[in-house]
């Protein structure tokens, strides 16, 4: 039962103390210039917060080798220090950056005996600095500046452009230097590519890089060409909708036209059908006589025939061979 218990405090006890890790974060700085690794959100020099950090570097070795601790010094962190950023932060910088400083950094916080986080830093240290891009048009002027912001001017300025991994000189017959300025009087596609200069500041040495973009005759026309395309692509579904509404309207026009032709031909053949009906029927009115006038005026082997006097009962007995009105028969 003791046993238990023990494990169970043991357990609680590494729960406690259990760091809180962060993922691993890149820091990029540029050659021979200060970069801050770390900033904290404490004060870690009041002693009475019990606060310790320590910078540590992955190495071949084994284990870690600490760059870096406080409050306790370090014989190595000749370069390392802590210092306020422009923000007013306190933050753990690294001086003066060497190509060998590139690598993996374990910053730990403790608190007392406790270690309570842990961040992992990607250093990657660049040969230059990286400007901003330019373009110009064929034809027209171009200046290209590798100045910084130092209250020491950069001296002994050259200017080179990079093909692949080699440089070349810059064709001075086409381009003027001076100063940290390279001008291109008129640039053409050749000259299209990524330029380093490299200077001196104080007594280090230092480059830049800056990449120029000649406009080809192709960009243009693309240009040209693709710039209704939004326009277009905005009022095509209402083109769309009208096509649409239009093809309907033409549905619904001969749909009603069809019924139209069709109610004109069903009433010009009712007007047919009564017309004949009614001929029909005439003649045969005509060509009836009534028994009683046949009795009185019907003589035997005679071709008569009876016809009905319009507006009375009377007949008119026709003989069929002469023509002639043989008598006017009334109806009884």
């Amino acid at each position: 039962m003791a046993g238990l218990h023990l494990q169970v405090f043991l357990f609680a006890f590494l729960l406690n103390i259990a760091p809180e890790c962060r993922g691993g974060e890149t820091v990029s700085a540029v050659k021979v210039e200060d970069v801050a690794l770390v900033c904290l959100n404490f004060n870690v020099t009041d002693p009475l917060t019990c606060y310790r950090i320590r910078l540590t570097k992955y190495t071949d070795a084994s284990s870690p080798t600490v760059v870096f601790q406080y409050p306790k010094k370090s014989q190595d962190a000749k370069r390392v220090n802590l210092e306020e950023n422009r923000k007013g932060q306190t933050c753990v910088f690294l001086k003066t950056l060497q190509k060998s400083d590139e690598g993996m950094y374990n910053f730990e916080i403790w608190k007392g005996w406790d270690k309570i986080n842990v961040t992992q830093i990607y250093l990657k240290v660049k040969d230059c600095r990286t400007l901003k891009a330019e373009t110009a048009n064929p034809g027209m002027p171009v200046t290209l500046n590798c100045s910084e912001d130092a209250e020491t001017a950069p001296s002994n300025v050259t200017w080179a452009k990079l093909k692949g991994s080699n440089s070349v000189p810059v064709d001075l017959t086409r381009a003027e230097m001076k100063e940290v300025f390279l001008t291109i009087p008129s640039v053409s596609a050749s000259d299209s590519g990524w330029y380093r200069c490299d200077y001196i500041v104080g007594q280090s040495q230092r480059c830049s890089k800056i990449n120029l973009h000649v406009i080809s005759r192709q960009e243009d026309v693309s240009e040209i060409t693709m710039v209704p395309s939004p326009t277009f692509t905005k009022t095509q579904p209402a083109f769309s909708q009208d096509f649409q509404a239009n093809e309907k309207d033409e549905n619904e026009t001969s749909i009603l036209v069809v019924v139209l032709v069709l109610t004109l031909i069903i009433t010009l053949a009712a007007l047919t059908g009564l017309f004949i009906y009614k001929r029909l029927k005439s003649q045969r009115n005509s060509a009836e006589c009534d028994s009683s006038v046949f009795t009185r005026c019907y003589k035997p082997n005679q071709q008569l025939v009876c016809i009905p006097r319009g507006g009375s009962n009377a007949y008119l007995i026709v003989n069929l061979k002469s023509r002639n009105l043989l008598a006017i028969c009334g109806k009884h």
